[in-house]
């Protein structure tokens, strides 16, 4: 009974100051009615125990820091420091626009967020809280004073709000142990950079231009419209039209190569007119789409009240699409006004994000249907890229073959998303040489789960991995300018620190890839080494790339085996089947 109670007592402390502080502290995130009920009380499972702590008790602390007798059981757990803490997240207010929240609460993917939280967020019945959540949610955002987070739990809709904190445990310990994968996986790829970089030192050419700088090039800019009809999900014939922008080499003698870089979620091509522009000063035409239903303005339709969601459901075929229409559009501009200044021969893709996922799977990679029926109703739904892979599980069946683009001779993919849509089946049809590069920090793509695993997936010879460290997932997209990001803000928790650092790197290391990959300029290899990208790496940002990596390294460096397996099981042959039948 004195163990039973011991550990009772360390969970409760567990419980304490890690609920109490990170999902309480959390809620301000998550994402019509008025509620009939006001919430008094948060229930709390622990186990054979349901604890309760009323929302007076909460309120009263944060307005004047009086530690009742309610809570005082609970800050004997917590301690000072925990409490001072958590004092903090209750008196902090929020203004959100309520169109936008509720856009955003009613979309796909955050439908999917609130119904996953929902499940250890509940109501005092029980029931996932995820209709209570998103009532609660829409109706703080209506303060035009902003609102607290007592605000937020006052408005759930019932009188208790159910909290089992076995699951938030749980959560918790495998947050904890994916953490610490991460740190020692970041850890063995820079000691076997190091590795790679002492066996094969930087010998560079002097009479070979430096990456990082502009070429000897002068940039122009074209802008082309482009119009196709496609279908929606529900077999209705629609317009897609969307722009390109070119970026010209001029005074190029002899006909340049290609690359088309695809943007991500959310963003434009604008976000990467900076690398577009870097490497037409070298010798290429850069294209970048734009990809209508997943860009700025599908987000700007979203928060302006005018779509659902902020991707439609067919981007995932769409996307690739519009890279061959692309290529379509200039091979007839190599025939007629731009004659002798393109290579339609020699096509290389880059891609960030979204726009990663879309140069892997022109590449060669599978879109894995199969996978995805399989395992997204138990996916890690920490990983938030998650819920934008499993929005396929929409889509009708269809001829994944057509997606792949043969024009295209080399992939480079920034912060990818990949796990579920792609998983070791598809990433391993990839046959042409691929970069995945991404930031440690990544909390939307993250980097092992995304990145790293996946490079162990492919089979291709010539293939490169990428980290630059503390980097975040937006620290590659330039919309943001050369403006790095305060601390402290929501901006710097997506870019990680000095952004434009990273776009140095991001510059340098798909210049020498396509050079050598696109160009067939072999001399750029030098480049392409773990010496030469420790050479240029400077703080805060490390840089890290290597050509090999096995899961017995990863393994030796971690002690264990991973949290997550580094190849999950194969999609059985009877799922293939059913799912086939199904569409």
């Amino acid at each position: 009974m004195k163990r039973w109670m011991t550990d009772r007592k360390r969970k409760l402390q567990q419980f304490v100051s890690g609920l109490c502080l990170t999902a309480l502290g959390t809620l301000p995130i998550m994402l019509e009615s008025i509620p009939v009920f006001s919430a008094e009380k948060l229930y709390i499972l622990l186990g054979p125990l349901k604890l309760s702590l009323s929302l007076d008790s909460l309120e009263t602390f944060a307005e004047t820091g009086e530690i009742d007798r309610e809570l005082r059981f609970y800050a004997q757990f917590a301690g000072d420091g925990a409490m001072t803490q958590l004092r903090r997240v209750l008196q902090r207010r929020f203004k959100l626009n309520p169109v936008v929240v509720s856009q955003l609460s009613y979309s796909p993917l955050g439908e999917d967020a609130l119904s996953q939280i929902g499940e250890f967020i509940q109501t005092e019945a029980r029931i996932n809280g995820f209709y209570a959540m998103r009532s609660s949610w829409i109706l703080a955002a209506t303060n035009s004073e902003g609102f607290t987070l007592i605000d937020l739990l006052r408005g759930f809709p019932t009188r208790g709000i159910l909290l089992d904190a076995g699951r938030l445990l749980a959560i918790q310990r495998l947050l904890t142990a994916v953490s610490d994968y991460t740190d020692t996986t970041v850890a063995a790829i820079a000691q076997h950079a190091l590795s790679e970089a002492t066996t094969v030192p930087v010998v560079i050419d002097p009479r070979l231009p430096n990456p990082r700088l502009p070429g000897p090039f002068k940039v122009t800019k074209r802008t082309l419209q482009l119009v196709r009809e496609t279908q929606t999900i529900e077999k209705a014939a629609t317009l897609r039209s969307f722009y390109v922008d070119l970026y010209l080499p001029e005074g190029k003698s002899q006909p340049a190569p290609i690359a088309i870089i695809s943007h991500g979620l959310g963003s434009t091509p604008a976000g990467f007119a900076y690398l577009g522009r870097h490497l037409a000063s070298h010798g290429f035409v850069a294209a970048l789409p734009e990809h209508i239903g997943s860009g700025a303005q599908q987000r700007e339709d979203l928060f302006r009240g005018l779509s659902g969601t902020n991707v439609t459901l067919t981007e995932f075929i769409e996307r690739p699409l519009d890279v061959k229409q692309t290529l379509d559009k200039l091979e007839q501009l190599s025939q007629s006004e731009l004659a002798g200044r393109l290579d339609i021969q020699r096509v290389g893709i880059i891609g960030h994000s979204f726009g990663g996922y879309t140069a892997l799977v022109t590449a060669g990679a599978t879109f894995n249907l199969a996978r995805l029926f399989q395992l997204c109703s138990t996916a890690l739904r920490f990983n938030s890229s998650v819920a934008l892979q499993c929005l396929n599980r929409e889509l009708p069946y269809f001829d994944v073959s057509l997606l792949k683009e043969p024009r295209i001779k080399a992939a480079i993919a920034m912060s990818p998303l990949t796990s579920l849509v792609f998983g070791p089946e598809g990433m391993g049809t990839i046959q042409v040489p691929t970069m995945i590069l991404g930031g440690s920090r990544d909390i939307v793509t993250p980097f092992v789960l995304e990145q790293v695993h996946p490079f162990l997936w492919l089979k291709t010879k010539e293939k490169y991995l990428v980290n630059i460290d503390l980097a975040g997932h937006t620290s590659m997209d330039g919309t943001g300018g050369d403006v790095n990001p305060e601390p402290g803000t929501m901006s710097i928790l997506l870019s990680g620190p000095e952004p434009t650092l990273a776009r140095e790197y991001v510059k340098a290391l798909n210049l020498a890839f396509m050079q050598v990959y696109v160009g067939d300029r072999l001399e750029y290899r030098a480049y392409l080494n773990a010496a030469y990208a420790l050479s240029i790496a400077r703080p805060p940002l490390q840089l890290h790339l290597i050509n090999s990596l096995t899961p017995e390294q990863l393994q030796t460096a971690h002690g264990s085996s991973p949290p997550i397996p580094f190849f999950p099981e194969p999609v059985p042959s009877a799922v293939v089947e059913r799912y086939t039948q199904r569409n």
